[in-house]
C-alpha cells in the first residue's frame, strides 16, 4: 500500500523563504509542496482556498495591513483538520499582534529571517512526526506507536495517577474476563529523582536507568528488555532509578533512542515528566504526538501551567497540548475562577479528574489501577474517558 501524502503549501513573496522550504522538501519520500510566490492578499482569494488542502500551511504576513488578522482568521477557519498553520512574520512583530495571531488559532509564529535556523527545521520536523502519525501501511512496513506525555504543574495533583491509568486503559482489553490487550503498552518514568509509577504499577524500581546514566551508554533493545518490567496489568513498565542521581546526568541522545525503540514495539508509550525544566525532555517533546498537563486551578498552579505551556511550545510549536483539571469535577457551568484559568491559559481544560478519594487511596496502597477497585468511580471513568478518546483520536500501530 503506497503512503498518503503529506502537504505543505507555502504563501510568500520572499524568494529566498521559497527556495528554502521547497529545496528542503524537493527529495522527502511521499511530501508534496505547494507555493505561491505572492501575499495572501495578492493571491486573490485562492489561498484560502488551497488552505484546506493541505497539512501544513505558511503564509507571510503583513504586519501594515489593516486585514491582517482577518487573513490569519479566514486561514485558520478554512484548515484541514489536524493542519498546522505557521504565519511568517518580521523579527520586530509586537507581542502583542503574535498572541493576537494564536488565539486566532495561528500554532505558531516564526521570525522571517531565521529561515534556516527556524522556518526549516520546523517544517521537517511536522513533517516528519505527520509521516509517523499516519494510518497506513507503507511499502509493507509497519507505522510507529504513539508517545503521550503526561506533565504536571505542581506536584501532588495527580499526574502520575493519570499516567499509570491511562497507559492501563490504553491496553483496550478485550474478552470476557478483559484479560488479552489489543494493544502494546509501554509506561516510562522520566521523574528520575522522585518518580512513583513503580509503587502506583506494583513493581521494584529499578537501577537500569541510573547505571545508563551514569556510564553514559546509548540504550538498545536489549538494554530495554533487560530494564523494563511488565506490571501485573500488563503494561511495560521502565521505572525510574532507586537511588537519587543528579538530574545533569541523562543526556538527550539515550532518551531519544529510549523513545525510538518502544515506539517500534509498542501501540503507545505514556512519558512521565519531571516537573523540572532540564535539556533532555526535549527528544520527548519533539516526539510526542500529544502532551497532557495535568493542574489544579488554584492560582498558583495556573500560572505555573502558563510558564509550562509557553516552554513546551517554544521547544515545539507543533505539539498538541491539552489540559486536564485535576482534583474537581467538571462543572455544568464553569464558575468565575474556571473562566479565569481558561483566560489565562487561553485554551480551555479537555478533561476533569475528580476528587476521588477513597478509590485513589486503595488503588496506590496495592498498587493496582483504578479500574480494579472501582471501573464505576468518579476518577475511573474520568481516565478512562481520556484513555478512550486518545485511541479514536490516535489509532494504534497498523501492520505490526
Amino acid at each position: 500500500m503506497s503512503a498518503k501524502q503529506i502537504s505543505v503549501l507555502l504563501i510568500s513573496p520572499d524568494e529566498e523563504i521559497y527556495s528554502a522550504i521547497e529545496g528542503s522538501l524537493a527529495n522527502q519520500d511521499n511530501c508534496k509542496f505547494t507555493g505561491q510566490k505572492d501575499t495572501v492578499q495578492g493571491a486573490n482569494g485562492s489561498a484560502v482556498s488551497l488552505t484546506a488542502l493541505h497539512d501544513v500551511v505558511l503564509f507571510d504576513v503583513d504586519e501594515n495591513s489593516d486585514a491582517m488578522l482577518e487573513t490569519a482568521q479566514s486561514i485558520c477557519d478554512a484548515r484541514m483538520p489536524n493542519a498546522i498553520i505557521i504565519a511568517l512574520a518580521p523579527e520586530d512583530l509586537p507581542l502583542e499582534k503574535a498572541r493576537q495571531l494564536k488565539k486566532l488559532g495561528v500554532d505558531d509564529v516564526l521570525p522571517r529571517k531565521a529561515i534556516n535556523e527556524e522556518i526549516v527545521p520546523q517544517v521537517d520536523a511536522i513533517r516528519a512526526r505527520r509521516q509517523a502519525q499516519l494510518p497506513a501501511v507503507w511499502g509493507g512496513h509497519a507505522t510507529l506507536g504513539k508517545v503521550i506525555a503526561v506533565a504536571k504543574s505542581r506536584g501532588g495533583v495527580g499526574s502520575s495517577l493519570v499516567a499509570a491509568n491511562m497507559a492501563n486503559e490504553l491496553q483496550c482489553k478485550e474478552g470476557f474476563f478483559k484479560k488479552k490487550a489489543a494493544n502494546e503498552v509501554a509506561v516510562v518514568d522520566l521523574d528520575f529523582q522522585f518518580g512513583s509509577i513503580a509503587a502506583l504499577m506494583d513493581v521494584e524500581e529499578s537501577d537500569a536507568m541510573w547505571r545508563m546514566a551514569m556510564e553514559e551508554s546509548i540504550p538498545d533493545n536489549a538494554f530495554l528488555e533487560q530494564a523494563m518490567v511488565k506490571a501485573p496489568c500488563g503494561v511495560d513498565v521502565l521505572a525510574a532509578p532507586s537511588r537519587y542521581g543528579p538530574l545533569s546526568a541523562i543526556k538527550e541522545d539515550q532518551i531519544s533512542a529510549i523513545l525510538d525503540s518502544l515506539k517500534r514495539t509498542h501501540d503507545y508509550v505514556v512519558v512521565d515528566l519531571p516537573r523540572a525544566l532540564v535539556e533532555w525532555i526535549t527528544p520527548v517533546l519533539a516526539q510526542a504526538d500529544r502532551l497532557y498537563l495535568v493542574t489544579d486551578v488554584a492560582v498558583p498552579s495556573v500560572r505555573s501551567a502558563r510558564k509550562l505551556m509557553d516552554f513546551y511550545q517554544a521547544e515545539n510549536p507543533a505539539i498538541d497540548i491539552q489540559l486536564v483539571a485535576s482534583l474537581e469535577k467538571k462543572p455544568l457551568f464553569p464558575a468565575a475562577h474556571h473562566r479565569a484559568a481558561s483566560k489565562l491559559l487561553e485554551k480551555d481544560f479537555s478533561y476533569w479528574v475528580p476528587k476521588d478519594d477513597r478509590t485513589v487511596r486503595e488503588s496506590v496502597d496495592r498498587g493496582i489501577p483504578l479500574q480494579e477497585v472501582s471501573h464505576r468511580a468518579p476518577a475511573t471513568r474520568a481516565i478512562k474517558k481520556l484513555a478512550d478518546e486518545t485511541r479514536i483520536s490516535m489509532p494504534p500501530r497498523v501492520g505490526k
